[in-house]
């Protein structure tokens, strides 16, 4: 839907809305799950005849001028809010208040799309389904195995390097504060990297019971793998819940005392990097 640029740089945005400046696998605002929803009919997940791939172009066109014109906007008036923010007061409560607002946006995504992607798939035959299925079992075993051929420790200290890196693109060089800051926050990070494989697996085998089921009808099919589709919490363990809901507030915490820490040299590249985000936005919702 949009070039490689672009859609590099709307995840960036995407991190900042939900996060304020931070990159973290608890951000509950992410274009990360694009790929779940859109991947669910690539080419390299299930083949479609002629037919198929003109209604999905159909939908790609329809989901992004809806997107464009009204998803996009309130995004760059978050990043606009965010900004003010920044260069007053950080509060808690406030940027929490945000992430709920970022939360909004992709459900109101997934309720746009779910029905024409629903649609859709209620014309796949039961070769496509199958192999649709088998398709995203495989990418789902791949990651299980990449999960465990990594220790805890080696991939709490893999992550630890990619939040400075992130936190450095953001603010420029850290210093000692702010370094203790982040590897105490990680430190105290709750590794969910197994309950959202049981997640994924979990909503994975409820798209199983509806595409093999052959005694509903097609409405019924519809309904439920629009759910399916929407409702992602239904599938999340309670574990996984409240694992979000700690490292989200670990991090709020986190972002408040580092921008106590900032000094006039970073607080300028964060207000840099807002405006890059903007621009791209306006870049984007113009063209």
């Amino acid at each position: 839907m949009l070039n490689n640029f672009k859609a590099k740089k709307l995840k960036q945005i995407c991190l900042a809305v939900s996060m304020l400046f931070l990159c973290s696998c608890s951000a509950s605002f992410t274009y990360n799950n694009l790929s779940w929803l859109s991947s669910f009919w690539v080419d390299d997940y299930v083949d479609l005849n002629k037919k198929q791939n003109t209604q999905l172009k159909n939908i790609i066109t329809t989901t992004q001028n809806w997107h464009r014109t009204t998803q996009l906007p309130a995004y760059r008036q978050d990043i606009q809010n965010i900004k003010v923010l920044f260069n007053q007061t950080l509060e808690a409560k406030q940027l929490k208040t945000q992430v709920v607002l970022a939360k909004q946006h992709w459900q109101n995504l997934l309720g746009y799309a779910k029905l024409p992607l629903a649609e859709l798939g209620a014309t796949l035959s039961s070769e496509q389904r199958g192999e649709l299925l088998d398709n995203i079992q495989i990418k789902i075993n791949d990651e299980r195995e990449e999960f465990n051929e990594q220790t805890p420790l080696e991939r709490k200290s893999e992550r630890l390097e990619e939040q400075f890196e992130y936190y450095e693109q953001w603010i420029g060089k850290l210093n000692k504060q702010q370094k203790a800051l982040i590897k105490s926050t990680n430190e105290q990070h709750q590794d969910a990297g197994a309950l959202w494989l049981e997640y994924k697996q979990n909503r994975l085998n409820a798209a199983k019971q509806v595409f093999t089921n052959a005694e509903i009808t097609k409405k019924e099919f519809i309904n439920q793998l629009s759910t399916v589709i929407e409702e992602r919490e239904l599938y999340m363990s309670d574990a996984l819940l409240k694992s979000n809901e700690a490292n989200l507030n670990l991090y709020i915490n986190l972002l408040y005392e580092l921008n106590l820490t900032l000094n006039d040299k970073q607080r300028q590249s964060v207000n840099d990097q807002f405006d890059e985000l903007i621009e791209t936005l306006n870049d984007i919702i113009e063209n």
